[in-house]
């Protein structure tokens, strides 16, 4: 499959002039303001669908550019040039995207972009609550910055399995189906398979080289996940004073033990709302299940994580 190619059956507008093309991207895709440069009249064409949790667009405005963003919010951007070339001005660096080349983007980023005449690119939207979800697959815990992607230009011949499965998700889409909640595990799939290809601050230590007391500290917290966990409980599991068991997590997790796990109650609960399990009926009963009394506080540090209130979550699983 050819990435210029793609969505074709999902065209929102072609050869349009490039604000109708910015108002839809403000709505559907990230707020951002765009500068014409020059001649390019209705020229510009977007082909937009959703599918499960992440969206899919192809762009291009047909002539020369300037795009900025103050903030991406809760979303990463995958973003594929088919076309043209794509300068970036990133807060860390300048960096130029041709043909052929991806550059993943973290939420938050301050963006300053020019498009080229002939640029065309292909833009995957992923909500922050998939990627921090995906660290669950892979045995991984939450850095207190969130995950964060090194800016890098990567070309996607070097990516060939992320590129098959990018085609695969297409293909999926464009397959016109109505509902998209049996096809959530693409999702995970995805994010998964970005934290594999690119350079992030995810951290997975070798079984030989993590404390053999990780695994048996990871055993009890998901054994007593809804119980009022202690420090003394930990410190006790692992045989070592509590100022060691503070300066193992210092140095393996980066976080305190409290704060892992907070982290690891919060990840339940969203599966839970996510998913359904247990047969939950509304957010009060799950927080209060997993030992979170302050529900106010609950919300504000559960939006902190996944990007969007437990009552958002519980609501996109009944769609």
């Amino acid at each position: 499959m050819m990435f210029n190619e793609v969505l074709q059956g999902s065209a929102i507008y072609q050869a349009q002039d490039p604000q109708v093309i910015s108002d839809y991207v403000n709505q559907h895709i990230g707020t951002h303001r765009i500068s014409v440069k020059g001649e390019c009249h209705q020229r510009a064409s977007i082909w937009h669908r959703d599918f499960s949790d992440v969206a899919l667009s192809r762009i291009t405005y047909g002539g020369n550019v300037r795009v900025q963003s103050a903030d991406l919010e809760d979303i990463y951007h995958l973003q594929i040039v088919t076309s043209g070339v794509c300068d970036w001005s990133l807060a860390d660096k300048d960096l130029r995207v041709s043909a052929g080349e991806v550059l993943l983007l973290n939420p938050n980023d301050k963006v300053d972009l020019n498009y080229s005449a002939d640029c065309e690119k292909v833009i995957v939207k992923i909500p922050k609550s998939v990627m921090i979800s995906a660290l669950a697959e892979k045995v991984a815990y939450l850095p207190k910055e969130g995950v964060k992607f090194d800016h890098a230009v990567r070309k996607t011949s070097d990516h060939r399995s992320l590129i098959h499965l990018l085609e695969l998700i297409f293909m999926e889409a464009e397959a016109a189906q109505s509902d998209f909640s049996q096809l959530a595990p693409y999702s995970s799939l995805l994010a998964v398979k970005l934290l594999d290809c690119f350079s992030n601050n995810i951290q997975i230590p070798a079984e030989e080289q993590a404390p053999h007391c990780f695994s048996a500290i990871d055993s009890y917290i998901a054994d007593h996940i809804k119980d009022d966990l202690s420090i003394d409980d930990l410190a006790s599991l692992s045989r070592v004073s509590q100022r060691t068991l503070y300066n193992i997590f210092a140095r393996h997790k980066s976080v305190t033990p409290m704060h892992y796990i907070k982290q690891q109650k919060l990840m339940h609960v969203h599966k839970m709302l996510q998913d359904g399990e247990g047969g939950c009926r509304n957010v009060t009963e799950v927080a209060l299940d997993f030992g979170f009394m302050h529900l106010g506080r609950f919300s504000s540090e559960y939006r902190k994580m996944f990007g969007e209130l437990p009552s958002e979550t519980l609501k996109k699983r009944g769609h």
